[in-house]
């Protein structure tokens, strides 16, 4: 069994960036706009031989109750009560902010472990904001580029103790191949509202305002017939889309 690691840190760090690094593609949007990410994404990392479920995750930011930046906070909190350990990332050009020591002091309350990286260490002028990132006071950063895919050879080294923890403890499952089903239709039709029911909880972002879902997230979960009829859990994978648009680019 895999270790789940979430990808964590206030908004234009490079969390997407970092996730479609470590997953191998180009699953998550990036852009310069701040907020792209809003739902939390999962997919299969790897680097070398170590390979774990990571966590794409909404910036950590401030928000008013009941708002739609609410709501994304609320799935960036699921994530890290999901995760085994969690990525704090930092843009090292820019040094460390008062939101960065804000939601450091945030996690370290957590008791979840906490991996510093430090991204965008593209560059002998990002090491100010390196050496400042001590000042969080969650040991050592990972200085990384997730653009160049740069520094990940450490990072494989922070995470590897984890994994080799997990594999311990790790019970023999099945491996059957999951159905794969696919939600899809025009914006604001409620197919997040439907993912939600299918699987049983609010995972997916909803709400009144339209276009919420940005781009199609996928959901690993267990199926399980009528007791009457002892179906064995099957797993499947539930997709839920983002209405139709021209391109691959956020609209």
């Amino acid at each position: 069994m895999s270790i789940a690691v979430a990808i964590l840190g206030r908004p234009n760090v490079g969390k997407s960036t970092l996730f479609n690094r470590l997953v191998g593609r180009r699953l998550a949007l990036v852009d310069d706009i701040p907020g792209v990410t809003r739902d939390r994404r999962e997919g299969e990392g790897r680097i070398a031989d170590l390979c774990f479920r990571v966590i794409d995750t909404a910036g950590l930011e401030e928000a008013a109750p009941a708002s739609l930046a609410a709501r994304m906070q609320a799935q960036t909190e699921l994530a890290l009560a999901e995760a085994d350990v969690a990525l704090l990332v930092i843009d090292a050009r820019e040094g460390v902010t008062a939101a960065d020591r804000h939601f450091a002091d945030r996690l370290r309350r957590s008791s979840k472990p906490i991996v510093l990286v430090a991204n965008k260490t593209e560059g002998r002028a990002t090491l100010p904001g390196i050496g400042e990132s001590y000042r969080l006071g969650l040991g050592d950063p990972v200085p990384v580029s997730a653009e160049h895919g740069e520094g990940l050879a450490e990072l494989y080294e922070r995470l590897r103790p984890f994994a080799d923890a997990r594999d311990a403890d790790a019970v023999p499952v099945g491996h059957d191949k999951p159905l794969q089903l696919a939600i899809v239709g025009r914006p604001n039709v409620g197919k997040s509202t439907l993912a939600n029911r299918l699987i049983g909880e609010e995972r997916l972002l909803t709400g009144p305002e339209a276009g919420i879902t940005r781009d199609a997230i996928a959901v690993d979960w267990m199926w399980r017939g009528p007791r009457s009829c002892w179906r064995r859990a099957r797993p499947a994978c539930r997709c839920a889309a983002a209405g139709p648009q021209n391109d691959g680019r956020l609209q």
